[in-house]
């Protein structure tokens, strides 16, 4: 899937730059792009999802992939970290990964059927 042309991934990249901007985050739009993609494949795998160019994600999954993104790219400089300390201030992460666990556990698995 191409996400630089589905407008509805176009919309969320949109979205990510001003909550980016409203935190004090500037970010480009290939790294908007990015951030969006990489959270989406995040949710993808975590929901059992499979895209289309139609429905590139749920409706109600797309706050919740800004967020996705919006955490990892606050993480800039601390990736794979589960704590960082830089200039005199300190933070801790739920984990190392990008993504905080509170976030990535409002994502429901989708059901598989089972076979006969």
């Amino acid at each position: 899937m191409n996400f630089s042309t589905n407008t509805k991934v176009q919309a969320l990249v949109t979205k990510l730059k001003a909550k980016a901007l409203v935190k004090g985050l500037t970010v480009s739009n290939d790294d908007a792009e990015d951030e969006i993609e990489a959270a989406l494949l995040e949710y993808y795998n975590d929901r059992h999802y499979t895209p289309t160019e139609e429905e590139p994600f749920e409706e109600i999954y797309a706050s919740l992939i800004i967020r996705l993104a919006i955490s990892s790219i606050a993480k800039y400089g601390a990736e794979g970290e589960s704590s960082h300390r830089e200039g005199g201030v300190s933070r801790t992460y739920d984990n190392a990964s990008d993504y905080p666990l509170s976030l990535t556990r409002k994502i429901i698995p989708l059901a598989q059927g089972v076979d006969e």
